[in-house]
């Protein structure tokens, strides 16, 4: 149907609604009055066919999509503002055909920007696209219309070594309670880090943390995860969502953990020792120091359910001693893969001049 032709049809039945609103009110008829409802659906039904009758529709905090971020990087550029926070509050009004006011959803014209034209660093004005739809009209204008953004060179640091650090003041040195941890590494051990250069640049090392509260204690080979955190030169953690780690071109921001675990057994040496002779006339012990006083051994079960006393030179010789002395006392291992809390121990015997 063309202009013309619609255009007479509805003068027609504008025509009509005047003569039958004229008899309504001058005759009060219920044919009439019917006559008029009608006509106004006819003229409703018109209006919605009618493709080229737009409505205006707004939508507030429209999704804004990000795209040409890897371009950007690959042109050694990156941005480094919030861009959540940016368009976080975009809106967006188009003129939407009738037929299609109750369907159209903001979604519909792909608002977006694209990083991939930045072309230096500093503050760079980013304009907002729309895209037009044959079924739900086109974009009238986007509020803000354009964002400001601000941008640094990107840098890829390669080769950053991960080491592992076990938490908690009840470990020390591998020991912890009634087990022993060793051999521990992590895989991959060397991971690459991307960003912006400032943040890059210091970049020292990178570290994950075993805390021992959230294993499961069993004797072998345990395997775990930890988060990777990023340190500096003064050993200051470098934390940023801009920062990117990879293997081998593959994102991850966790690493294995592997270590293995043996059961231990705690000795008293003090209980161990054996005093033979005795000091030398007009002369007494005034007291003995061992150190340490425990020693722990770490070794498969089977090997400690055999220990009934710790493997070690017991025996201290006081015979005609007259002087404060100190010995030393050599641990042995029971098994090869066996580890001592110490391989020594050092016993004091204080000497004194025994006055009447």
């Amino acid at each position: 149907m063309s202009e013309t032709s619609f255009a007479k049809k509805r003068k027609g039945i504008l025509d009509i609604l005047k003569k039958a609103l004229y008899h309504i009110f001058l005759h009060n008829g219920r044919v009439k009055l019917l006559a008029v409802i009608i006509s106004l659906l006819l003229w409703t039904g018109l209006i919605s066919q009618d493709d080229t009758l737009t409505r205006e529709k707004t939508w507030q905090n429209v999704n804004v999509n990000i795209t040409g971020t890897e371009t950007l990087n690959r042109n050694a550029l990156i941005v480094v503002s919030d861009l959540s926070e940016i368009l976080g509050n975009v809106s967006v009004t188009a003129a939407v055909p009738q037929k299609q006011y109750d369907q159209a959803e903001a979604s519909a014209y792909n608002l977006r920007i694209d990083l991939s034209k930045i072309s230096q660093t500093g503050l760079q004005e980013v304009k907002i696209l729309s895209s037009s739809s044959s079924l739900y009209g086109k974009v009238i204008n986007t509020v803000p219309s354009t964002v400001m953004v601000d941008v640094e060179e990107y840098a890829i640091r390669q080769r950053v070594p991960v080491s592992v650090s076990v938490t908690g003041d009840a470990y020390q040195n591998g020991w912890y309670g009634e087990w022993y941890i060793s051999n521990l590494s992590v895989d991959p051990a060397l991971i690459a880090v991307s960003g912006p250069r400032s943040l890059v640049q210091p970049l020292s090392r990178a570290r994950v943390f075993l805390d021992p509260e959230t294993l499961e204690w069993t004797e072998g080979t345990i395997l775990t995860t930890g988060e990777i955190k990023l340190y500096n030169r003064s050993g200051e953690e470098i934390s940023s969502k801009l920062l990117g780690i990879s293997t081998e071109s593959i994102p991850i921001d966790t690493v294995l953990i592997e270590a293995n675990i043996l059961p231990t057994k705690r000795f008293n040496i003090t209980d161990l020792i054996e005093y033979q002779g005795k000091v030398k006339d007009g002369y007494k012990i005034v007291s003995t120091k061992v150190s340490p006083e425990y020693i722990s051994i770490a070794a498969h079960g089977e090997v400690l359910e055999q220990m009934e006393e710790l493997p070690m030179e017991r025996i201290i010789k006081v015979q005609d001693l007259s002087e404060t002395t100190v010995m030393q006392l050599k641990v042995q291992k029971p098994s090869e893969d066996a580890v001592l809390s110490n391989e020594t121990v050092t016993v004091t015997v204080e000497i004194a001049e025994d006055h009447p």
